[in-house]
């Protein structure tokens, strides 16, 4: 026995949109739901999953410039686990929370620097680890991105050193 509803099947297709992007995945109900891509004309393009036309699931997007998120979306923005990777190759694996870093995750630097720790609206905030290149670290509280609250520096060498330190600055 055959649906009434024939026009909600899945089906695979291609379609423009207004800004120059080209879907070609799955639809359902004229949007895209499934799995799919866009490209864009200036070079982007997102591979993933889509819930009622938003990037919804798992998925990959790449900008023109060499950047790219790889991981959950929810309605169009980074949300769950995911890795963003910066085009001066700064990376942060971690939690997103509407389209910002948020609860814990780890960033890499460019000049070898690793913070591990908590992140709140996409800086530092919590409990946190900084290690340096020289194997110099600060384990401690952040706040708005800065060392703030209670901390230990420890050297290279073992050496430690318990401080306060209040926006950034050591008391």
């Amino acid at each position: 026995m055959g649906s009434c509803c024939s026009s909600n099947k899945i089906v695979k297709e291609t379609f423009d949109y207004p800004d120059g992007g080209v879907y070609m995945g799955d639809l359902e109900n004229h949007l895209p739901h499934g799995r799919g891509t866009i490209k864009w004309p200036n070079g982007a393009l997102f591979e993933g999953q889509f819930i009622d036309g938003k990037k919804t699931g798992k998925g990959l997007f790449r900008w023109n410039d060499g950047s790219y998120y790889d991981g959950q979306f929810l309605n169009d923005v980074f949300h769950g686990y995911g890795e963003y990777c910066w085009t001066d190759l700064k990376i942060y694996k971690g939690n997103w929370s509407n389209g910002e870093m948020e609860g814990e995750g780890e960033m890499l630097y460019p000049d070898g620097k690793i913070y591990k720790g908590y992140f709140k609206s996409d800086k530092k905030d919590g409990q946190g680890e900084m290690i340096w290149p020289n194997g110099d670290k600060y384990i401690g509280e952040w706040k708005k991105g800065q060392q703030h609250g209670k901390g230990v520096l420890i050297d290279y060498q073992g050496k430690k050193e318990e401080a306060i330190w209040n926006k950034g600055k050591k008391q």
